[in-house]
């Protein structure tokens, strides 16, 4: 497992651009969770938080860095929690469907569709007046959905509504997670 930085920006760029061609790539790709995680996922996380960081501290007119740090580990706590249960979500949902339970292609699916979320939260992060291209986040379910359609199979034509759900279902995790961790945020702080 060796970090590179032009590894991590030239995978992303082919996911953003030409996500069929990346979704069939990794249909052969036999990378382990582990690797995933810590060699793509882990880093662009820590860049988010660094942002989010940056952001806050120059932001106040104070310069506590106490808030700062707090609003980076939020942001951390929710896209690991994110990642640990939008896995759960769509490994277990594949059953429901009649597909055969694939935890690793469960994987590749979330760490890569939650890429443009990541990117967005660590443009907003470092310029909170930017909050508006939030919505270009939802190109992750388009990833979504077309990472599903290359790496899993269903019967009966069930692959659509698999996929349907597992979206609203990640969306709604994602949503109650974030909203929480920023009450708990400023009930602490």
């Amino acid at each position: 497992m060796e970090f590179s930085l032009s590894n991590i920006i030239a995978e992303v760029k082919e996911l953003l651009f030409t996500p069929k061609e990346f979704w069939q790539a990794q249909k052969d790709n036999k990378e382990s969770g582990a690797k995933l995680w810590l060699t793509y996922m882990l880093p662009i996380l820590l860049a988010v938080a660094v942002a989010v960081f940056i952001g806050e501290f120059f932001r106040r007119v104070d310069f506590f860095i106490e808030y700062p740090l707090l609003k980076a580990l939020r942001e951390i706590v929710l896209f690991i929690l994110m990642y640990f249960l939008g896995v759960f979500f769509t490994t277990e949902l594949m059953k429901t469907f009649g597909g055969e339970k694939n935890a690793a292609v469960a994987r590749k699916l979330v760490v890569y569709s939650i890429t443009p979320i990541l990117l967005v939260s660590m443009l907003t992060g470092m310029f909170p007046f930017l909050y508006v291209l939030d919505i270009l986040g939802v190109y992750s379910f388009y990833l979504f959905w077309v990472g599903a359609r290359e790496l899993l199979t269903f019967p009966d034509n069930k692959e659509n509504s698999y996929i349907l759900i597992t979206i609203v279902v990640n969306f709604f995790v994602f949503s109650f997670l974030s909203v929480f961790l920023s009450k708990l945020l400023n009930a602490y702080y």
